[in-house]
């Protein structure tokens, strides 16, 4: 109803979007922001109410990051304004119970751009831990009978019995940047070789990173993760002076042949690409 409402009266809520771009500009917010935001946020207007979420985030307004929360979780919400408010809880460092259960959640969202704002958040602000690996593991796969995702906090179904459930590239990028952070096991490893011979040179790159940043963590997988990286298809396209995806490749293969204490997350961590910022602008 609310979208209706929307739909049937843009005009109305033109000054108030005017005034939201404006405060986003401001290096200090108005004595009434808190009165403004919950107004939007409880607008038919989802532009309002994603502006409100922007401003929520640009001004650190603790007192109401529960509601990012809650615009995360309505999935009857605009896609857009549960993206931005995943993309709000990483940039605001929200560590908490509440915020990592949001963010596992929206894994399953319907919406791209959210699973990978989720993922990437999870990568961002938490440690390794076997539900999270767990949880972007199913975000992967499924079962190659039927229709229903493995269940539990460890993956105990092997590999040639699963298919790769998720279709949108970014997203398998955002998740194999995940793995690389907070993956802990050998399921994590074989899920990233399976992302190493994905289609999309964008992912094959963010895998082979990935598996380097899980083998510094787990030693034991450091010879079968060089042979995996050495094996990466290095073909990617671009019109650009010179190939991204190999150089990654080379920069990690370097980084590998000085051993696992060498792959740290702080000499990796500028390799995984982002897709918001381009990928013809190498990181040094």
């Amino acid at each position: 109803m609310r979208a209706l409402v929307a739909l049937l009266s843009p005009h109305r809520w033109k000054g108030k979007l005017a005034e939201a771009e404006r405060l986003l500009r401001a290096e200090t917010p108005p004595a009434d922001l808190g009165a403004k935001l919950d107004a939007w946020l409880a607008s038919p207007a989802w532009e309002l109410r994603n502006a409100a979420v922007k401003l929520i985030a640009r001004f650190r307004d603790e007192g109401r990051y529960l509601r990012l929360l809650g615009a995360l979780a309505d999935r009857s919400e605009a896609g857009i304004v549960r993206r931005n408010a995943a993309e709000a809880i990483a940039q605001l460092g929200l560590r908490t119970v509440l915020a990592r259960t949001a963010l596992v959640r929206a894994l399953g969202d319907p919406y791209w751009e959210v699973r990978s704002e989720a993922a990437a958040g999870l990568a961002a602000l938490f440690t390794p831990a076997e539900d999270l690996e767990a949880a972007l593991l199913q975000a992967l796969f499924a079962r190659k009978r039927g229709h229903s995702t493995f269940r539990g906090e460890k993956l105990n179904v092997p590999f040639s019995e699963l298919r790769l459930r998720e279709a949108n590239f970014e997203v398998r990028m955002a998740l194999a940047l995940a793995l690389g952070h907070l993956g802990l096991s050998r399921a994590a490893f074989d899920a990233l070789r399976a992302l190493a011979g994905d289609d999309s040179w964008l992912v094959r790159s963010q895998a082979a990173v990935a598996i380097a940043h899980l083998a510094g963590r787990l030693p034991d997988l450091f010879p079968e993760a060089r042979i995996c990286i050495e094996r990466v298809d290095r073909l990617s396209e671009g019109c650009v002076s010179y190939f991204i995806h190999r150089e990654v490749l080379g920069f990690v293969l370097r980084a590998a042949a000085e051993g696992p204490a060498a792959l740290t997350a702080e000499r990796l961590g500028s390799r995984y690409l982002c897709p918001k910022a381009g990928w013809n602008r190498v990181r040094r």
